[in-house]
């Protein structure tokens, strides 16, 4: 791995605080010193994942993932540590120095970087162009009758594209930017007849759309006027893709108590967010995807969905709600005056009566049911049975016993018929055929991706309470230093921590996490990072001593365990010279073994 000076590195983590850069991923609650949530790493309900701001680091207790906030941007954003160092440096605008680390950044970083760039000047170029010329008028007064106020465009940095079919081209062209990398990022289009390029959005008022990092990875665009497509998104590209991302998701706030409110549209969302409903977000003119929905996962527990109410929109909606219900999430549905968008209702009836609206919203299970009763009058028999035979399909497929009762009960007594007739009828739906019970087996998350993790044993233990010591006690260290060395440690994770550590200390170097997770690889770093965030259970220099002779003990049992299976493999092909040699290491490590053990009984007598 290369690595930069501590100089760098700390300056750096001083700006990039964990806690800040991981809420940009995971949905982070305070509980106690740290703050926990859903580990990224692995699939699991219940939260494992801890982020310590006092000491700067995160580590998974089911997975066992840990490190500082590099380690956390290598193994989540797929990177090497210079790529990582330098991601960091471009978003807190920290010079680095040129040319010792640039040929460790892959060409996939490389363009990606410039992509970013390429995308962050096109969002500049649109919105100046929609505030400041002749030309943007247009599109400034089509926002203004929309009733979108001035900071709001300067929030979402609003744009307009100009008419003409090569305005962004001759911009870039005066950048010194190829064009060919227009072409990567979606925004221009090459010619048909292969004579030159043309841009991609004309006439269009211009939406940028960030990731959860709030770069700007990608653009929406609404036609000005008459013409198709009313919106037209970036292409897929490698920096954007529609069924990953969300409208606005990066400006929500990270509440598992407060509900996001998806809709479908750029100017429902931004309609909503303007008039106070601030955890709006829009699908990106896509049905949701179950990438959309883990991303809100890590937002919230809560989704409303507020899709236009034609059937187009229902089917959506129904579609989402069934997504969103498998990533665990609780789903409600906003049910509009028919023809009305979030947008369209806001602005003739006002923010109250939206709100009003919200607190009626329905949950999946009363969305469904009053989707079976569309178009039936269940006043008579013909339309009652008819909805019976479609809320015995919506209410058998209800797995939580209690929830299935609560909503068998409503279903009866809004039918006007015994509970027990509806139940034996989602019986029959249940359990066809011979009478024998079924049980659709529930899929449970027993945190199955777990990375593999050393059991802690009484030896494992102790090298991992040493190496904390090492690095937190100079006067520990200085001791110790002279009783071990990293050869000792049997763990191949602690024995890469105590290289770089011995290492260091033989260089003269400061010792701190942060140079440490520096030198280190990703395992090694996890391992680190479990250390530092455990406690210390030690007391006195006795403890210490004890916890010294425990890992030389451990060494040796291995070291003596080693040596035997190669004097029998030397014995078994005739290597008598190498046997001879095997028995006098042998014979050593036995006497350094004795004379341990003398020791510690000597010690244990004394007490």
């Amino acid at each position: 791995m290369g690595f930069y000076s501590e100089d760098i590195v700390r300056e750096i983590r001083s700006r990039a605080d964990i806690v800040e850069i991981i809420s940009e991923y995971v949905s982070l609650k305070k509980r106690g010193e740290n703050y926990v949530g859903l580990c990224p790493f692995h699939s699991e309900k219940t939260p494992s994942f801890n982020v310590n701001p006092e000491k700067q680091l995160f580590y998974c207790f089911g997975c066992g993932a840990g490190g500082n906030v590099f380690t956390f941007l290598m193994k989540k954003e797929n990177l090497n540590f210079p790529e990582a160092i330098r991601l960091l440096a471009d978003r807190f605008q920290i010079k680095l120095p040129s040319g010792k680390y640039d040929k460790e950044i892959t060409r996939d970083f490389q363009q990606r970087r410039e992509q970013l760039r390429i995308n962050k000047l096109a969002a500049r170029f649109y919105h100046n162009i929609l505030l400041n010329t002749r030309e943007g008028r247009r599109g400034l007064e089509y926002l203004t009758k929309r009733g979108i106020k001035p900071e709001t465009i300067e929030r979402f940095q609003l744009g307009y594209a100009l008419p003409a079919w090569d305005g962004l081209i001759k911009y870039f062209g005066s950048q010194g930017i190829d064009i060919k990398d227009l072409q990567k990022v979606g925004l221009v289009i090459p010619r048909k007849d292969n004579r030159g390029y043309y841009d991609r959005f004309r006439d269009r008022i211009m939406f940028p759309i960030e990731d959860v990092t709030k770069n700007i990875i990608g653009f929406g665009g609404r036609i000005v006027g008459v013409g198709e497509p009313k919106y037209l998104n970036s292409p897929e590209t490698p920096v954007f893709s529609k069924g990953e991302n969300l409208y606005a998701l990066s400006m929500i706030k990270k509440d598992p108590e407060l509900d996001a409110i998806v809709v479908e549209g750029y100017m429902d969302c931004i309609s909503l967010q303007q008039n106070g409903f601030t955890q709006a977000v829009a699908s990106l003119g896509t049905a949701l995807t179950q990438k959309q929905a883990r991303l809100l996962k890590k937002y919230t527990n809560g989704v409303i969905l507020a899709y236009d109410a034609d059937s187009a929109g229902q089917t959506a909606t129904l579609r989402g709600m069934e997504i969103l219900a498998k990533e665990g999430l609780n789903v409600k549905v906003l049910s509009l005056p028919a023809g009305k968008d979030p947008d369209e209702f806001i602005r003739r009836k006002g923010r109250d009566a939206f709100r009003e609206q919200l607190t009626g919203a329905l949950d999946l299970v009363s969305y469904k049911l009053n989707l079976a009763k569309k178009g039936l009058d269940i006043q008579n028999s013909d339309g009652k049975l008819r909805f019976i035979k479609r809320a015995v399909e919506v209410l058998s497929k209800i797995e939580n016993e209690v929830e299935k009762e609560i909503y068998v009960q409503k279903t009866a007594t809004e039918l006007n018929i015994p509970v027990q007739v509806l139940k034996d009828e989602i019986k029959k739906r249940q359990f066809p055929n011979n009478g024998f019970k079924y049980k659709n087996s529930q899929t449970r998350d027993n945190n199955k991706e777990f990375s593999k993790i050393s059991p802690i044993t009484g030896a494992y233990k102790a090298e991992r309470m040493i190496i904390k010591l090492l690095i937190e006690d100079e006067a520990i260290r200085e001791k110790v230093i002279k009783d071990l060395t990293p050869s000792n440690f049997i763990n191949e994770r602690t024995s890469k921590i105590a290289g770089v550590l011995f290492e260091m200390v033989q260089r003269g170097e400061s010792i701190t996490p942060d140079g440490i997770f520096n030198l280190l690889d990703q395992d090694a770093s996890s391992e680190l990072s479990g250390i530092l965030m455990t406690n210390p259970e030690f007391q006195d220099d006795d403890m210490v001593d004890s916890l010294v002779k425990k890992i030389k003990e451990n060494y040796l049992k291995h070291a003596i365990k080693q040596v035997r299976e190669q004097i029998k493999k030397a014995e078994a092909i005739g290597e008598r010279e190498e046997s001879i040699n095997l028995l006098n290491t042998y014979q050593k490590l036995k006497i350094q073994m004795d004379e341990l053990k003398a020791n510690l009984t000597s010690e244990k007598g004394g007490v």
